[in-house]
């Protein structure tokens, strides 16, 4: 299945399209169908405002995939890869270091997303080791369990 990016730089009524996009596909994410409005409001929001995010769909405009980044500092990495506090919207362009707060990609797309920010976004930190923290909801404890995630771009 080919993959459809959406514009770079949305106005109103795309990034409404999207954000519509973006909830369909969190409804097939068992971590992300159990996100509060703040949750999104702090994880996913600001990638709109800072037009730090793609979106994927496919040939027939189905969503498929969701990814944002923050550029953050290497102390506030480092805090939120403790699970010290979460990511707040001061943090989004405080550094250089490249961090993924979400990758929304139930139906598999994953790794096509990836190597498409490589090649169009990351270019110059080409070599930079990326990171993200991955949530798997554990069937049979009920919650999430977090997963400190490194690749690199």
């Amino acid at each position: 299945m080919s993959l459809v990016l959406q514009s770079t730089e949305p106005n109103w009524q795309q990034n409404q399209h999207i954000l519509g996009g973006v909830m369909l596909l969190s409804q097939h994410s068992s971590l992300h169908r159990r996100y509060s409005v703040a949750e999104w409001q702090q994880r996913i929001l600001p990638a709109f405002e800072l037009n730090q995010f793609s979106y994927y769909e496919d040939s027939h405009g189905r969503p498929v995939a969701f990814c944002n980044w923050a550029f953050v500092s290497l102390s506030i990495r480092d805090t939120l890869l403790a699970a010290e506090r979460e990511l707040i919207r001061e943090d989004w362009q405080s550094g250089d270091h490249i961090f993924i707060p979400e990758m929304i990609a139930p139906y598999g797309h994953a790794r096509t997303v990836v190597s498409d920010l490589r090649r169009r976004i990351f270019l110059p930190w080409k070599g930079q080791r990326v990171c993200t923290v991955r949530g798997h909801v554990h069937a049979e404890l009920g919650h999430c369990v977090r997963r400190v995630q490194w690749f690199s771009i």
